[in-house]
Order: structure tokens, then C-alpha cells, then sequence
């Protein structure tokens, strides 16, 4: 069964733009938690250190939980 090109043209638009409306959603919450940090009053540069880090471990058990979602899914 052959899907229609302007159909599958129609899917793959919206597919990306709804793909793009989360990328944001999530860019700018990692920008406001970001933010919080640098306005925070830090009583010294291990303070913010040890903010960023734990902004960055965040970030990281996030990127690897995606990457292994995207693994599963190939290969089913």
C-alpha cells in the first residue's frame, strides 16, 4: 500500500514542527534552570561550581536516558 506523497509530505511537516515546538519547550527550561544559577547569589566560585556540575549531571542522565530510548526503538 503506497501512501499518498502529499499526505506523507503534510505528516512529516507537522511531525517536525511539533519535534521543533518540544525542542524548545525543553531548550528553555534548561535556559531558566540555567539562569536561576547565575542569578543566585553564590557565597563563592565552588558554590556556583558545584551548581553548574549539578546542572551538567542532569543534562547528561537525560542525554544517555534518550539516547538509550532511541536505541530500543531501532531495534525493534
Amino acid at each position: 500500500m503506497e501512501i499518498d506523497p502529499k499526505f506523507r509530505r503534510e505528516l512529516t511537516k507537522r511531525f517536525e514542527m511539533e519535534s521543533n515546538k518540544r525542542e524548545v519547550e525543553i531548550t528553555e527550561g534548561w535556559r531558566r534552570e540555567l539562569e536561576a544559577i547565575y542569578r543566585k547569589k553564590h557565597e563563592g566560585m565552588n558554590s556556583l561550581v558545584i551548581e553548574i556540575k549539578a546542572l551538567m549531571d542532569r543534562m547528561t542522565t537525560r542525554i544517555k536516558t534518550l539516547t538509550s530510548i532511541i536505541k530500543e526503538g531501532q531495534e525493534r
